[in-house]
């Protein structure tokens, strides 16, 4: 009976402090050192006159409470047609960079930030007669967008935003930069330490 009541009282003890782990106060100190993440995201983009859908993987560290920074990679996740060539013609991109990521409010388990990205990338076409796409030019890209985040549990974060996305050093098969500059919107999930 004592090993049972014990064995009791270390199950409730147990669950208490599970229960307790998964709670979020944002009172609670969180400026103690740095902190990783990893986020992904994804959303809907105009270019070249038709929508995309692109993918993006964030790895970073929170420095402090208003302020985190590290790098990112994005790709689009469907194959665009590129109206300016007689022929058809597909085209995607792929990029990398930094950011940073400013939190300027904060209320309990909500926050708006404001992510800046900067990075560099390359576009692949795929002709009819391509089996396959084959890189063609490379560009530079900056974006910045606002974020309404919403912390679901100390450890995972859920975001929803959308900004500007800006291209430079695209000249080739008919493209320029305006066919990518463009508003996106995105659905983001984070998962902070």
């Amino acid at each position: 009976m004592k090993k049972i009541l014990i064995l009791l009282v270390a199950l409730v003890a147990f669950a208490n402090a599970e229960l307790r782990s998964v709670q979020f106060t944002p009172e609670e100190k969180s400026d103690d050192g740095l902190k990783a993440f990893i986020g992904v995201s994804g959303g809907n983009v105009l270019v070249a006159d038709d929508g995309a859908i692109f993918a993006n993987l964030r790895i970073g560290l929170d420095i402090n409470p208003l302020f985190s920074t590290g790098v990112w990679v994005s790709r689009l996740l469907s194959d665009v047609r590129n109206y300016n060539v007689k022929e058809k013609q597909m085209i995607k991109y792929m990029s990398f960079g930094g950011f940073v990521e400013l939190f300027p409010l904060r209320f309990d388990k909500f926050s708006v930030s404001v992510p800046i990205e900067i990075g560099g990338g390359a576009l692949y076409v795929m002709e009819p007669e391509d089996e396959s796409f084959e890189s063609e030019d490379y560009f530079f890209t900056a974006d910045m967008a606002a974020h309404f985040n919403y912390r679901v549990t100390k450890m995972l974060e859920i975001s929803i935003g959308g900004g500007y996305r800006m291209f430079t050093g695209i000249k080739t098969n008919n493209l320029e930069n305006l066919d990518f500059c463009t508003p996106f919107g995105e659905l983001r999930f984070t998962i902070r330490e």
